[in-house]
């Protein structure tokens, strides 16, 4: 019977490892706080990506059992056991810094319970049911996101991560991307099916304790049959697993002991050892059993070359490209596009003006409206007495004007806008407050704010507009703007930019000013207070726990 050689993998997988080498380490790291939560505690509990041991889960779980609990604090006790939800007395100072913005909520939230996608919940829960979602929906609806988030995106990685290493080790300049290569090709659900099995099959071993051993090894080899080809079915990927490691599962066995024992090292470097050696040695030592396993059985199990179809893997020799798409067994999912619009259009000087004084109104009938809402005002909210506010139409100009450039990449087009909408607005403010000794608006107690003149919130939702207002709004607007005469679109541009320019000089010499905007005695003065944000009273809560 074909032996594995222990010696011969981890001189293979040592060449492998060296070649790209910080790539190797980024690709295992990220995939590893994505799968698995990297730990760089010295907990020994937890080895190499922070794994905890089933079986102290499992008795408690048998103990709630034979106590009686309810089925929501078993899931809570569950939830508490896998290090999932952790509160951290210690982040309530950090937290209490921000009492405004919507943010401020998830960030209290998250920095309390030592959890992104909990404290996510606990604040949508929160703002938008005040917090009387009892704690334990609030927990179960998390489990459902998680097992979720586990089928369709931790599993599909892990898959995607072997097939990473598969062709690195042939290919030495294979794109960090592949690790997606299952969405790639459009095989998420079926993936997604097999590797959930394998995980609920495992869970049953388990119980047996040997047996889930043993089981750990026979299905050790299905995430990569499914690197190498995704539709496969999920009997045939258990099959082909089973048939590939049998007679080698103590060698296997082995090459874990040696691993383990560099684990129990690791621990006094802080798991440092594991990241940068270990962990990616490791993931290049399996590449190498699969490919080993593969060349010793293929042609001896029946069936295995229509399964394990794809030949370019097993290339002697190494190459300094990168594996040849063209070759892969099944097409390339074609992407939708999303959006058909022309938004790579220029636009002329009338259709820039309109454009102009749509924002400005659609910014001040925005925030007339929000003020109306959450302060109960119907109020101008304009430094200018018309009903427009400038600073959203010049946003809106350097948007499609001068970030033109950026068009081509939504992801630039975001930050593009984020930056100069942020430039844009804390150069306003300052600016007011310098010429009128008065501030109107103020972002004191927001959650990363710069002087109370910009803060992350804002600039996120500018940012958002922003390549909504590129790639949907202007371009839908041009078309509007386009049925318009010519004669006619320029004595509605002119008459606008007449008035504009009449209530800019009167508002040089009597800004708008008065409730909703400003509050102090005479006005504006010096020390004036800002309206208060909309959600104060429920970061309040968050915060204090009522």
């Amino acid at each position: 019977m074909d032996k594995l050689s222990v010696k011969s993998i981890l001189k293979n997988a040592w060449k492998t490892f060296r070649m790209k080498y910080f790539m190797n380490v980024l690709i295992v790291f990220i995939v590893g706080i994505l799968v698995g939560g990297y730990s760089l505690s010295t907990d020994l509990g937890r080895i190499g990506t922070g794994v905890r041991n089933a079986s102290t889960v499992q008795a408690q779980l048998i103990a709630d059992r034979a106590t009686g609990s309810s089925n929501a604090q078993s899931l809570e006790d569950l939830i508490w056991a896998s290090d999932i939800i952790k509160i951290n007395p210690d982040a309530m100072t950090t937290g209490q810094r921000y009492t405004k913005g919507v943010m401020s909520v998830f960030v209290n939230q998250i920095s309390t319970s030592g959890s992104l996608v909990f404290g996510v919940l606990n604040g949508i829960n929160t703002l938008v049911f005040k917090g009387s979602v009892a704690r334990s929906v609030v927990i179960f609806v998390f489990s459902v996101l998680l097992m979720l988030f586990n089928i369709f995106v931790k599993n599909v990685i892990y898959v995607g991560k072997c097939r990473y290493f598969l062709e690195h080790r042939r290919y030495a300049d294979t794109k960090g991307d592949t690790v997606l290569f299952v969405y790639k090709y459009n095989r998420t659900l079926n993936v997604a099916k097999i590797m959930f099995l394998r995980s609920f099959f495992q869970v049953l071993w388990n119980f047996t304790i040997i047996g889930g051993v043993i089981k750990s090894y026979e299905y050790s080899m299905i995430p990569y049959v499914l690197a190498e080809n995704p539709d496969v079915k999920w009997r045939d990927a258990f099959a082909m697993s089973k048939q590939l490691t049998r007679g080698n599962k103590g060698r296997l066995f082995l090459m874990d002991i040696v691993y383990g024992v560099g684990y129990m090292l690791s621990t006094f470097t802080y798991n440092l050892l594991s990241v940068f050696f270990l962990d990616p040695m490791r993931e290049c030592a399996y590449a190498e059993v699969y490919m080993d396993l593969r060349a010793m059985k293929r042609e001896k199990i029946e069936g295995a070359a229509d399964i394990l179809n794809d030949r370019i893997l097993a290339v002697a020799n190494i190459s300094d490209s990168v594996y040849p798409e063209s070759a892969f067994p099944l097409p390339v999912h074609q992407k939708r596009r999303w959006i058909k619009i022309d938004y790579n259009r220029n636009y002329s000087f009338w259709t820039i003006v309109l454009l102009f004084f749509t924002y400005a109104l659609t910014g001040y009938v925005w925030e007339v409206f929000y003020t109306l809402a959450n302060e109960g005002l119907l109020v101008n909210r304009g430094t200018m007495n018309g009903p427009w506010l400038p600073i959203y139409g010049v946003g809106g100009m350097v948007i499609i004007v001068l970030l033109k450039p950026l068009r081509r990449n939504p992801f630039l087009m975001f930050g593009g806008t984020f930056v100069a909408c942020g430039v844009l607005e804390y150069f306003a403010s300052w600016f007011l407050e310098v010429m009128f000794h008065a501030k109107w608006w103020d972002y004191q107690g927001y959650f990363l704010n710069i002087n109370g003149r910009v803060c992350l919130e804002g600039l996120i939702v500018f940012g958002l507009a922003g390549v909504a207002f590129t790639y949907i709004f202007s371009p839908l607007l041009d078309n509007l703007y386009s049925k318009i005469k010519m004669p006619l679109k320029k004595y509605i541009c002119i008459g606008l930019l007449s008035v504009f320019a009449v209530d800019l000089v009167f508002s040089a010499f009597h800004p708008n000013q008065g409730a909703g905007v400003t509050y102090g005695e005479g006005g504006m003065g010096k020390d004036t207070v800002v309206v208060e944000s909309v959600v104060e009273s429920s970061v309040e809560s968050s915060v204090t726990g009522e």
